[in-house]
């Protein structure tokens, strides 16, 4: 029989769990943590849990999954009321589905130092949902570009470039530019005796090529007077992505493929870095971790010899309203924060809110988030204010402090830019991302060209928004385009 005393103990337990979690318990019992089952993501996920659990005293399971299950293992334990998982680590482009699941983030957090560390691109929108904090940021995508410097500054190239193209062999402010240096370099060799291709881009199905395609045509469909309708019109809900923008930016995907290697339709955004950091090529269109692997000796032939430029621009824009391209003074970059990085968020249904959230703490905490974006194969990229204001730091990765300097540049300039683009946040963005990943196949194959490919996608679209119900995916669209009602 339960005396009164330990009745009353156990209400108080129960009554300050949030905060205690009655601790006996808590320390006995490990979080369940599920994310990818790679190095990139999932070892800062184990590294973390294993300082944690030493720090706090509370043990931590990861549970690793394929990225090609990993939606599906989380929203079906989500669905049934059945989740085994404290914490899910997922990408910040499946906030939308998995928000009605999801604690919010406790004030203790988010009035915290560190939360307001995380740059806004990252931390008012992706860490959001409908005006209420559900995840925190652990990793920042956007994608850029690299290049191989000494091929660059090679007087003989420089020469033999100008001579061919009446330009300056430097690295490209425009798409069209982007297309020439690829095409002369495609070929050749370089001081190594490696034959390089023109550039590397992701090209392999249901993989990283969405996002490649939406980094192109950011600047040829973001009028500067009509935002947030990049994807869709933000009014009706009709698809845009078959409108001449989009179809300018497919086609030139397509028409760059002849100078990336010969196998360029098996390679993602892995491949893409490795061949890179390998030496294979002149350039890539990638996320920020191809700077650090570049320039870490132990796994690139190429350390030291790599610049950084942001996404090509471009001089006209499409308006859609006046149906006509806006021809521009100068050229308008428009970076895009493609993929928007992972974030961290717990479950409503665990018993272990509490004690989750401080994991999720620990694990983005400035100081060790600071070691994460140094390890190229962490897949962390720089998401805070202090990540990118200390040039000393990155030293340890780059060596020379200029070279540092203009990997921090490149960064900075895309993330405060006013015309930076966000990636399409919705709930059901899998089924649109993989009916558009269909579209960009029958382009690059030859079975459509590329404003049939893309009008296809944008049927589908129609058909995906009716299901999922258009007046409720207006309303999410426009918030996550930070549009008013």
């Amino acid at each position: 029989m339960i005396g009164r005393r330990s009745l009353l103990f156990n209400a108080a337990c129960g009554f300050l769990l949030p905060r205690l979690a009655c601790a006996a318990d808590l320390r006995a019992t490990a979080l369940r943590v599920i994310t990818r089952d790679t190095e990139a993501i999932g070892g800062p996920a184990i590294r973390h849990g294993r300082s944690f659990a030493k720090a706090e005293g509370i043990p931590v399971t990861v549970e690793r999954a394929p990225f090609d299950r990993l939606y599906d293992e989380i929203m079906v334990g989500c669905i049934t009321g059945r989740s085994a998982y404290d914490v899910v680590i997922v990408p910040s482009d499946w906030l939308g589905d998995l928000a009605p699941y999801l604690a919010p983030v406790p004030e203790w957090l988010v009035n915290s130092e560190p939360f307001r560390d995380i740059l806004p691109a990252y931390r008012d929108v992706m860490m959001r949902w409908e005006g209420q904090w559900k995840a925190v940021t652990v990793d920042g995508d956007l994608q850029i570009g690299a290049y191989r410097s000494d091929l660059f500054a090679d007087p003989v190239h420089q020469r033999t470039f100008a001579e061919r193209y009446g330009q300056a062999l430097v690295p490209p402010e425009t798409w069209e530019d982007y297309r020439r240096i690829a095409e002369y370099f495609h070929g050749r060799s370089d001081s190594e005796g490696r034959t390089v291709a023109g550039t590397l881009e992701a090209f392999a199905p249901r993989g990283q090529r969405v996002w490649t395609l939406f980094s192109r045509a950011a600047c040829y469909v973001n009028l500067p007077q009509r935002r947030g309708a990049m994807f869709f019109d933000p009014q009706t809900m009709s698809p845009m992505i078959d409108n001449p923008g989009w179809v300018r930016a497919l086609s030139e995907y397509v028409a760059i493929r002849p100078f990336a290697p010969v196998d360029a339709e098996t390679l993602d955004s892995y491949d893409v870095r490795a061949r890179f950091v390998a030496g294979r090529a002149a350039m890539n269109i990638d996320w920020t971790d191809t700077g650090v692997l570049a320039a870490d000796g132990r796994v690139s032939e190429i350390a030291g010899r790599v610049g950084f430029f942001m996404l090509p621009g471009c001089k006209e824009v499409w308006n859609q309203t006046k149906q006509e391209w806006k021809h521009l003074d100068s050229v308008r970059h428009v970076p895009f924060i493609a993929f928007g990085g992972w974030i961290a968020a717990v479950l409503a249904a665990s018993p272990r809110i509490e004690a989750a959230w401080r994991y999720i703490a620990w694990f983005s905490s400035p100081q060790h988030s600071a070691e994460d974006v140094l390890d190229g194969t962490s897949g962390i990229n720089p998401y805070r204010r202090s990540h990118l204001a200390q040039a000393d730091t990155w030293r340890r990765v780059f060596g020379a402090s200029d070279r540092a300097s203009a990997y921090l540049r490149v960064l900075r300039s895309s993330l405060d830019s006013p015309d930076a683009a966000g990636d399409l946040r919705i709930p059901g963005f899998r089924a649109y991302a993989a009916a558009f990943d269909a579209a960009i196949g029958s382009a690059l194959s030859g079975a459509l060209p590329a404003q049939a490919a893309l009008a296809s996608a944008a049927a589908a679209w129609q058909r995906i928004t009716d299901r999922l119900g258009r007046d409720g995916q207006r309303r999410h669209y426009r918030w996550a385009m930070e549009l008013a009602e």
